[in-house]
């Protein structure tokens, strides 16, 4: 096949390509270096150069990608991509899911040769051994990788399009019966332990472990900063009225809890009360309320709960201080 003529195609970065005319007239650019091998033909010379550009472009990312290892990917994603958006706590999570479950799998494997069916092995093994909340946590965050990846034309596609999601059902605790408050109330009498007057304070009052070092107790409110907000949020305080059920206890829990530490409340919960976990405090205090007759809208607020995109939540819950004084005093059993 006689060629009519042939010169170079340079681009920026140095490649330089070469142009033929065949003998049907169209155009051909082939560039045979660095291990790649492109050929693209066209009509004309302007088409045959977007198509050879384009593939060249494709395969330099190609080249990029396989040298791209999934540790490192994940870990510049989650410091880049998640950080900025997530508190510590979340991100500390974040960082021992694909420690202790991803890296030891897919830490040295390039990022583009990891299939769906490894993914799904994966996955099948943590459920295997029990570890079912963790393999929910594993399929958000390689969902989310590679996702990015996708973006940034590291791979074709995602191996998670596939993926069966593992399904975790949460346990969301139970309320204690008031029998079960009375016990709980002579042990942390008897108890000698600093956080005797924490849980009954937590048990009053519905709120999180975790906002119990910012609680300021008064004669008639207990304030606290929620600790549900995210980062970049403003911190949300709020007040709940002392009932009837906390006001004899009041002497011992006004003390300040910003040294008592979060881990030492739970492990002496668990042997004060083997089998009950801290947090169903919470689920008896808004159990209890509802059963005394305090509306849901009211008990929501006391509790911190977002409010849902009803227009009763939305406008007409602004409670003053007087009503919810009035209405903590339903709270007797």
């Amino acid at each position: 096949m006689p060629t009519f003529f042939r010169k170079e195609f340079r681009l920026k970065g140095g490649t330089v390509a070469h142009i033929r005319q065949k003998e049907n007239g169209s155009y051909e650019i082939r560039y045979r270096r660095n291990g790649m091998n492109i050929s693209k033909s066209a009509k004309t010379l302007e088409v045959a150069k977007e198509r050879f550009i384009e593939a060249l472009c494709n395969s330099k990312s190609n080249e990029t990608s396989s040298r791209i290892f999934f540790g490192q990917y994940a870990t510049q994603w989650l410091e880049v991509v998640k950080k900025p958006q997530v508190k510590e706590n979340t991100l500390e999570d974040y960082r021992f899911t694909l420690h202790k479950y991803v890296f030891p799998r897919f830490g040295k494997m390039r990022l583009r040769d990891i299939k769906p069916f490894d993914v799904q092995r994966l996955l099948n093994d943590l459920e295997k051994k029990g570890v079912r909340r963790g393999s929910e946590g594993v399929y958000v965050l390689l969902r989310a990788i590679f996702e990015f990846a996708v973006a940034e034309n590291l791979i074709p596609k995602s191996p998670m399009a596939l993926i069966r999601k593992p399904k975790h059902e949460t346990k969301h605790g139970q309320a204690f019966t008031i029998e079960e408050e009375r016990i709980l109330i002579d042990r942390c009498m008897e108890s000698t332990s600093y956080c005797r007057y924490a849980f009954i304070l937590m048990l009053f009052t519905g709120i999180r472990r975790s906002e119990l070092p910012t609680a300021e107790v008064s004669p008639q409110w207990v304030t606290v900063t929620s600790s549900k907000t995210r980062k970049g949020e403003s911190a949300r305080k709020r007040k709940i009225p002392v009932s009837p059920m906390l006001k004899p206890f009041l002497p011992f829990v006004s003390k300040s809890f910003g040294n008592v530490r979060l881990e030492t409340l739970t492990g002496v919960f668990a042997k004060m009360m083997p089998g009950r976990h801290l947090h169903e405090l919470r689920h008896t205090f808004i159990t209890r309320c509802q059963e005394c007759g305090i509306s849901r809208e009211l008990t929501s607020v006391w509790a911190g709960h977002k409010a849902d995109n009803t227009m009763t939540s939305n406008v007409y819950t602004h409670f003053s201080d007087e009503f919810q004084l009035d209405e903590i005093k339903k709270l007797r059993y």
